[in-house]
């Protein structure tokens, strides 16, 4: 038979398993003088919007501390049903600083529907952004939001939605109607998380857009805007002739990032870019920047392919030349993208028997070989390998390993 104190001591964890606290968890914990029961009376009945703010508060750092279970349902309630804008907003911002996406979406993605206060549609939204699942499921209530009359709602509603674009399975798309029109908005920071959002949400109708951005990409006066926009053309992957005209009138931008984010981009439009290798060319000869030439030679090599690489030796040759390219590592961005050529489409050309065929892979390994005794030592190394990848024939592979493919 057990004892009064054991008995005692059962019954009271079922009532504290019945009222809803843990053994050992107070079930109305002091916080700064007051029991969690007077600031949820606050936060209910205070006729003072600045009170029932601070008690918004208190109860947040109360769910901190404490877990209390009415903590966080009192936070959403002020959200939803308090008259006061202020406290409304830091309902929001009590709720943005969670670190449970589960506690408070559901509140702020009903809460965005309906609130008509700018300025707590802000911080609702900055809320909501804390996690990109929560604006996969808050999609509608944020394309609303991108015709807040404030810019700043809308800035952060689009990018909520860019964020929301990142999720595997999201509607996000659908707010292609409503980011397109932004892109004229008057609005500096507006036009851009338009631009931005549009390149991450996987738009229907992507060409259109793409073209409607490379149209605008012409025009741009605005260096940030411009790197905003190839940034998000190389994102939707449409690869028209006129969106890499446009990404091609950007390698010579008077903007060093500009050309750098237009160079770079092209760099993955695969063989689509090919149309612009003399433009390549010119920017690795003589832009002023040694990372746009870097990386003009990068997209040279991507774009066109070891083929037509092969067939374009004649002008990077010269390019190897210390005075020409006094920066190393557009030296080494060279002699690694020749010697990417191997013995494949290089090497197996030494033993040819037509003769201008031959003198041409002689020329190019010849000026490889004048590498080995580069200023810099990284130039040296990368030569040395360029040097054996083509001159080196394969082994033929053994009939297990054919067998195995």
């Amino acid at each position: 038979m057990l004892s009064a104190a054991p008995r005692f001591v059962g019954a009271f964890v079922l009532l504290a398993l019945a009222v809803g606290f843990a053994p050992g968890q107070e079930a109305d914990p002091v916080y700064e003088g007051r029991k969690v029961s007077k600031w949820i009376d606050i936060v209910q009945n205070d006729g003072s919007a600045r009170q029932r703010a601070l008690a918004v508060d208190a109860l947040g750092k109360i769910w901190i501390l404490h877990k209390h279970k009415d903590a966080i349902p009192n936070v959403c309630r002020a959200l939803r049903v308090d008259a006061s804008t202020a406290v409304r907003a830091q309902a929001a911002i009590v709720l943005a600083g969670l670190q449970d996406k589960e506690l408070g979406s559901k509140a702020l993605i009903d809460a965005l529907g309906t609130e008509k206060e700018s300025r707590v549609r802000k911080e609702i939204i900055a809320a909501m952004a804390k996690f990109p699942e929560v604006c996969a499921l808050g999609i509608d209530p944020l394309i609303t939001s991108l015709k807040d009359p404030d810019p700043a709602v809308k800035v952060a509603a689009a990018e909520a939605l860019a964020l929301a674009g990142s999720q595997v399975k999201t509607m996000a798309k659908s707010a292609a109607p409503g980011l397109v029109p932004l892109l004229k908005d008057t609005n500096k920071s507006v036009r851009i998380a338009a631009v931005y959002a549009l390149g991450r949400i996987q738009p229907e109708g992507a060409s259109t857009i793409a073209e409607s951005m490379a149209a605008m990409l012409a025009s741009e006066k605005d260096a940030d805007i411009k790197r905003e926009l190839i940034g998000a053309l190389g994102l939707l992957g449409e690869k028209s002739e006129v969106v890499v005209e446009a990404i091609g009138t950007a390698l010579f931008d008077a903007n060093d990032e500009v050309r750098r984010t237009a160079a770079r981009t092209l760099g993955t439009f695969g063989a689509e870019g090919a149309i612009l290798a003399d433009d390549l060319l010119k920017v690795i000869a003589a832009d002023k920047l040694k990372d746009v030439r870097v990386d003009a030679v990068r997209a040279f090599g991507s774009t066109l392919g070891p083929a037509r690489v092969k067939a374009r030796l004649k002008d990077l040759r010269p390019q190897l030349d210390p005075a020409k390219q006094p920066d190393y590592e557009v030296r080494l961005a060279l002699v690694e993208e020749i010697g990417a050529l191997g013995w494949e489409h290089l090497g197996m050309d030494l033993a040819s028997l037509d003769p201008a065929i031959k003198a041409e892979a002689q020329h190019t390994l010849g000026t490889l070989r004048l590498r080995l005794a580069d200023p810099q030592v990284k130039v040296r190394e990368a030569a040395g390998i360029a040097v054996r990848k083509i001159e080196k024939k394969p082994e033929p592979k053994k009939e297990s390993e054919k067998k195995d493919q």
